[in-house]
């Protein structure tokens, strides 16, 4: 399962990395790109894949606690990529571009109480 953020920038990178049955969910448009041009869902679609959208006007309170009550029901670890502090954003964007990284990443100001470590 993936959750696209960047929007029609990358989604078809996106549906390249996931299985059979997998779930590319476009909510985001941060890449500046609008439309998704040349696309053939035939071709693009892996068998028995999923493209979905979901707009931040369906959000709610009451929504965003079923997700939580969820994710903490199933077990499901939601853990970051890597986390970097604000000092080390240069490597967080070096990991981000490198073929290293699949997921995203945190930046925390380092003076925020409960600092994490740069890795």
């Amino acid at each position: 399962k993936i959750l696209e953020l960047i929007g029609p920038a990358t989604i078809k990178d996106s549906l390249s990395h996931i299985n059979e049955g997998g779930i590319v969910c476009s909510t985001g448009q941060l890449g500046g790109k609008w439309f998704l041009e040349d696309f053939d869902p035939i071709l693009e679609l892996k068998h028995n894949s999923y493209l979905t959208t979901f707009h931040s006007s369906e959000v709610s309170g009451e929504k965003l606690n079923e997700l939580l009550a969820y994710i903490e029901g199933k077990g499901i670890a939601v853990e970051p990529e890597r986390v970097f502090t604000l000092e080390a954003v240069a490597q967080a964007h070096a990991f981000l571009q490198s073929q290293d990284s699949f997921g995203k990443v945190i930046v925390l100001d380092s003076s925020a109480e409960g600092e994490r470590t740069s890795e």
